[in-house]
């Protein structure tokens, strides 16, 4: 299948398969010069394994068994580690979704950019002032103070645009971004898709778009790819796709995007219920939220404030204190059966507040009751009780699991705080997984053999085995396919029906917000500068954030 005349790249029959297992099955695609291609599909499809092999990153779990992959009329497929030296970060460059991972945590910004131009035949201040002006490019604030800067003491978007700085000075012929603008709230989001897209023309190099979003791919590719399975369903211009898909797959894939769904709904559609629209009736609405005559969670006047880390002096000057405040004089309630979304952009200090709840940071004012009973004054064992009461969804799932224990021994550790439980833990714990979505042949596994997509799953299934009160969920669809998101957020809402389960859910996908939320928090630098019932801020948002906020709002473009 071919998108155009001109190729930078021509994948032909490429077979990849992990320990016998194939991802990819004899994939045909040609991809053209100075085109965006967007390759999107459910989680498994191939999609990270295809942008692995266009680099020659494949893990060794992996082995290309047939095709090839030709680069400038250079066998990929067959090339030594020498030749993917030369190619890498030189004339391929890859953006990567995890980007703390991909920066080095003990070197500096600068350190990084400056590493990139080593075979550069010019002086160390030319390198630097080369730097500069990569992160000038990137609209970074202040670049030459974020030179001196380490990876953790970066927010998300400003991580993302280091990647984004490395992977484009060099100026390479093809770039490939996987989920580059996943956890990142939309106005960043807009913002990443604008400087990629302006970026992208100006060195006029071929860019791979891996993501789950769709709306991102409508917004910013010239194709779309669409992978079902290791194999291509459906492959076009993206207007052409999207607006008439001729794949079955495909219209399932858009009908799963909550973005088109216009009615409020309790249950959206996924792959095997495309049709799903569950529209909450008020008698339904009013039972789930039958309200205690106090809130089960009780926050009031909560500060929670950071020391500065090194490096930041310098973006503070003319400010006597040493601290920053996260978490600003915040107040919120949160009642049975409800689901409170927490939105804002990234630094907002939304997760500071959610980890404030079970005291995973410190507060320095204010108080948090969860029914009726103080949480900033439990010692250290009744503060253990109640943390079996709070489940929480973390942002990262592979990193808030033991990598020592396998998916069964993590789901089965949580059981073990059920002393009511007379099933097999076994059997309890296969349950939950299935639950989820997930095979048996994945309880034998470690987090690190896991997807993303399928981390978060995992992480879904032990909060459920707490047999919670509450819920906190840290963007717990991040990552994830439009169907799966689907599938988790539908669970969620069959337990809170069931148990009235009040969930406090921090996200930036407003399209799922939209659907799930009862009511919505919106915070800017540390502050709650609105909030209300989800409808009526959609309909008539107050503030000037909020406003452009949901004016960044991304869809997909079917019409």
């Amino acid at each position: 299948m071919k998108i155009s005349k001109s190729h930078a790249i021509e994948i032909s029959k490429l077979t990849v398969e992990f320990n016998g297992v194939p991802a990819l099955a004899s994939v045909d695609l040609n991809i053209c010069e100075g085109h965006i291609v967007g390759i999107v599909g459910e989680s498994g499809s191939g999609k990270s394994t295809l942008a692995s092999a266009l680099i020659g990153l494949l893990p060794n779990s992996a082995r290309i068994t047939s095709g090839k992959i030709l680069f400038d009329g250079q066998e990929i497929t067959s090339a030594t580690f020498e030749d993917l030296r030369e190619l890498r970060g030189r004339r391929i460059s890859m953006v990567s979704q995890d980007t703390l991972s991909a920066l080095n945590p003990v070197l500096t910004v600068g350190e990084h950019l400056i590493d990139i131009q080593f075979r550069e035949n010019i002086s160390l201040a030319e390198k630097k002032q080369r730097s500069i002006a990569a992160l000038e490019s990137v609209r970074m604030p202040d670049p030459e103070a974020r030179m001196l800067m380490y990876p953790h003491e970066l927010s998300g978007g400003q991580k993302q645009r280091v990647s984004i700085a490395m992977a484009v000075m060099v100026k390479p012929k093809i770039l490939i971004a996987d989920e580059p603008t996943t956890a990142l709230d939309a106005t960043l989001e807009v913002e990443i898709i604008a400087l990629l897209k302006e970026l992208q023309r100006k060195i006029g190099c071929a860019m791979i778009f891996v993501t789950h979003h769709l709306g991102v791919v409508a917004s910013l590719c010239d194709d779309v790819v669409v992978m079902y399975q290791g194999s291509i369903k459906e492959i076009g211009k993206v207007r052409d796709v999207f607006r008439n898909p001729e794949s079955d797959y495909t219209k399932k894939l858009l009908k799963c995007d909550p973005a088109h769904i216009e009615e409020k709904c309790r249950r959206l559609p996924t792959m095997n219920a495309p049709n799903q629209k569950r529209v909450e009736d008020e008698k339904s609405k009013i039972r789930r939220l039958a309200r205690y005559e106090a809130p089960i969670l009780q926050i009031r006047d909560l500060t929670v404030r950071f020391s500065k880390p090194f490096g930041l002096t310098t973006l503070f000057k003319g400010t006597s204190s040493n601290n920053i405040t996260a978490v600003n004089n915040v107040s919120l309630d949160l009642f049975k059966g409800e689901t409170l979304a927490i939105v804002g952009e990234s630094g907002s200090g939304k997760t500071t507040l959610i980890r404030s709840i079970i005291r995973l940071v410190s507060c320095q004012a204010g108080s948090i009751s969860f029914f009726d009973k103080s949480i900033l004054d439990k010692n250290r064992n009744d503060l253990k009780s109640a943390r079996n009461e709070i489940a929480i969804i973390f942002q990262d799932p592979i990193g808030s699991l033991s990598p020592r224990m396998t998916v069964e021994k993590i789901i089965k550790e949580a059981l073990r705080n059920d002393p009511g439980n007379s099933m097999n833990k076994d059997q309890e714990a296969q349950k939950l997984l299935s639950l989820v979505g997930l095979s048996d042949n994945l309880s034998c596994r470690y987090p690190h053999e896991l997807s993303g997509g399928q981390a978060r799953r995992v992480c879904v299934a032990r909060a459920l085995a707490q047999k919670p009160k509450l819920l906190i969920a840290d963007e717990p669809t991040a990552g994830l396919d439009v169907s799966i998101q689907g599938e988790i957020l539908n669970l969620l809402a069959e337990i809170q029906d069931k148990l009235q389960l009040p969930i406090l859910i921090v996200t930036h996908n407003l399209n799922v917000v939209r659907h799930i939320s009862d009511r919505m928090v919106i915070m800017l630098m540390g502050k709650i500068v609105e909030e209300g019932p989800t409808e009526d801020i959609f309909s008539h948002p107050k503030h000037g954030y909020t406003k452009r906020l949901l004016k960044s709002n991304i869809h997909v473009l079917t019409e």
